[in-house]
């Protein structure tokens, strides 16, 4: 009798189980909601609204250890997403991180199972339903292994209350959007990396380039922050140096390449 009784309460519990590990494991249904150039959708696609709703004075910051001027390939880096608030209980997110032509570049991996999950095999990261009840998530980033250019990373994310009945909300939420933007390779090895200078930066109409006596010719790309090139050309030591005038004000990031090195710096427009 006593095994029976047993039994039975492993079959009852079987339910519970799987209910705690749904609830833990729900969060933001789908991927593809971080309203990057890639995705085209954001928070607004369950949270009506949740653009125009300001009640929380919500904003939102990315801390990372990914040096701005670039990355190394292959490297693992720690991100956190953080919110400040008022008057919110409920907490969400999602970031994708994306090149220059809007492709998924990198691949991130959790690092608190509890509070945050990958969705489309480490193309995004998201909050759970745990992660709900908390306003900052960190995890990793591992670089992509060859040269993908300069990266952006996109995070929309939503702050709210409960329903009156009780469920989640997708009405009077608020939402905010950030991007972070890093240069391209910053380094493979020693063998690998060129070594240049540049100046004057910051500047406001022309930038000379101080390439190494070894290199002969290279190609030089200036990204803007959302990783589109707005200037592309060849240069040599006689020919070193790029007119930057039509350039806004602002940071970019300059990328010199050879046949065999990178380098890349930013490059401050003034």
């Amino acid at each position: 009798m006593k095994k029976h009784l047993y039994f039975y309460r492993i079959l009852l519990s079987i339910p519970l189980i799987a209910l705690l590990f749904f609830s833990f494991s729900s969060g933001a249904p789908n991927a593809g909601v971080t309203g990057s150039p890639g995705d085209g959708f954001d928070c607004t696609a369950c949270h009506t609204g949740a653009d125009t709703f300001t009640a929380y004075n919500l904003a939102l910051n990315i801390q990372t250890n990914i040096p701005s001027g670039g990355y190394t390939l292959g490297q693992t880096y720690t991100i956190t997403v953080s919110q400040t608030y008022s008057g919110a209980i409920e907490h969400g997110f999602q970031i994708t991180a994306e090149n220059s032509v809007a492709s998924k570049v990198g691949t991130f991996v959790i690092t608190d199972a509890l509070h945050t999950q990958v969705q489309n095999s480490g193309a995004f990261v998201t909050h759970t339903k745990a992660g709900n009840d908390i306003a900052s998530w960190s995890f990793n980033w591992v670089a992509p292994s060859i040269d993908s250019g300069v990266i952006t990373f996109y995070v929309a994310s939503i702050a709210g209350n409960p329903n009156s009945s009780g469920g989640t909300t997708t009405t009077n939420s608020q939402m905010t959007k950030a991007t972070l933007t890093v240069g391209g390779v910053l380094a493979v090895n020693n063998n690998q990396l060129l070594n240049f200078s540049m100046y004057p930066n910051p500047s406001d109409g022309q930038v000379t380039l101080q390439l190494p006596s070894d290199v002969n010719q290279a190609q030089v790309d200036i990204f803007d922050y959302l990783g589109k090139t707005r200037i592309k050309k060849s240069v040599n030591a006689s020919n070193s140096t790029i007119d930057i005038s039509n350039l806004n004000k602002g940071i970019y990031f300059m990328r010199i390449q050879t046949d065999s090195k990178i380098g890349t710096k930013k490059l401050i427009v003034r």
